[in-house]
């Protein structure tokens, strides 16, 4: 998993500001967000196996469940999976320091959850862990990795836009204080 996230201060402040200036500017830069979401999203769920990644994890749903408040162990389902991974510019506290996202990926599937994150803090405690890094060594095995994989282009794209918008409100208030 990727520990370093891609930080830009003031995003949301110079959008809002250069908004009243030059709202073309401001959708360049929303569609480099959203076109690089949308790259990412279809790279993780083409790491999403048709087959469990477990012998053992059914594909079915369970008759009579027992666990994880009524619902049971989540069945192995490759499309719900799939669908379950999603792009997102909802705004909430992402770090201690009540930073907002301009954008994220969120795996909502019960399966895809406990494949993406097993073993992230809890690293090599129970079978099923342990056998799931055999296979797969590292937690963050869908979203985290699609990006990890990808960081370099995703970096320089937003930071490129993002020093584009700026430039372009810079341009906007020296234009309007004469």
């Amino acid at each position: 998993m990727s520990k370093d996230a891609i930080v830009l201060v003031g995003v949301k402040d110079t959008l809002k500001a250069l908004e009243s200036f030059d709202k073309q500017a401001v959708k360049e830069f929303t569609k480099v967000i959203n076109s690089e979401l949308k790259n990412a999203k279809q790279d993780a769920q083409g790491f999403v196996a048709g087959d469990p990644p477990l012998s053992g994890w059914s594909t079915q749903p369970p008759k009579k469940p027992r666990s994880r408040g009524g619902a049971g162990w989540p069945a192995w389902d490759q499309s719900v999976i799939k669908v379950g991974i999603s792009a997102t510019k909802a705004e909430g506290k992402v770090r201690r320091d009540y930073t907002t996202s301009a954008g994220a990926l969120k795996n909502r599937s019960a399966a895809g959850v406990i494949y993406e994150l097993a073993g992230r803090t809890n690293r090599g405690t129970g079978t099923f862990i342990s056998n799931l890094e055999k296979k797969e060594p590292k937690a963050s095995r869908l979203i985290w990795k699609s990006v990890d994989k990808n960081k370099d282009r995703i970096v320089k794209n937003v930071f490129d836009a993002f020093e584009d918008v700026q430039r372009k409100l810079q341009q906007n208030l020296e234009k309007e204080r004469g």
